[in-house]
């Protein structure tokens, strides 16, 4: 309880500025999580795409097509609708693959611009709170040069924002460098699936 009573009394302390900064605290989490349990089930594994890849490399459409059965994610899924139209589209088929293959990275990119507005606006925040803390000590020296107790106040008040909204930044940065890279690796093997599931459509289509 002593831990809770002098986190909100650190909270208080801060000043105004606190609740939007505390705002922030929760959109980095809320976006983190959100975009964690999202991607677990809808990034496919790269296990998958490599051995789909494989199948498709050696026109082993039927296996292939099976193992995108098995599996989970956007290009399992994405191989699933598309495979049994690799000949009815004929050339049309690479663009309509690579539009579901953007439409799907498109998803994986939702709420990242949140996140990344959300660590560019927490340490502005805190200087904002460090000059509103600066201001309430000034004028506690103009008011009463005797008030030492009113100058420490507003120098905690700034110093406690700045801290705030700087913790905020580094996490929320820390969570966007975890889901760009899982955003990356995804991309990587939706193209490589699409591309061996393009080729293979060629191939076919040169046979007739």
């Amino acid at each position: 309880m002593g831990i809770f009573s002098a986190a909100i009394d650190y909270f208080q302390r801060g000043g105004v500025c606190m609740w939007p900064l505390l705002a922030c605290s929760f959109v980095v989490i809320i976006i983190g999580v959100e975009r964690y349990l999202y991607y677990k089930d809808a990034i496919s594994d790269t296990k998958f795409i490599l051995e789909f890849c494989h199948l498709m490399n050696e026109s082993q459409v039927k296996e292939a097509s099976t193992l995108a059965g098995k599996a989970k994610g956007k290009a399992a899924e994405i191989a699933r609708i598309m495979l049994p139209q690799r000949v009815s589209l004929g050339s049309r088929f690479d663009s309509v693959v690579y539009a579901r293959v953007d439409r799907a990275v498109n998803e994986l990119h939702r709420y990242m611009n949140f996140l990344s507005v959300v660590i560019g606006l927490s340490p502005m925040l805190g200087l904002l709170g460090t000059i509103t803390g600066m201001m309430s000590s000034f004028n506690a020296l103009n008011e009463r040069v005797q008030n030492p107790i009113g100058v420490t106040a507003g120098i905690g008040e700034a110093l406690i924002t700045t801290v705030f909204g700087l913790c905020i930044a580094i996490v929320g940065m820390c969570i966007q460098a975890y889901l760009s890279d899982r955003i990356k690796g995804a991309t990587l093997d939706m193209d490589e699936m699409a591309g061996a599931m393009i080729d293979e459509a060629e191939a076919e289509q040169e046979k007739h």
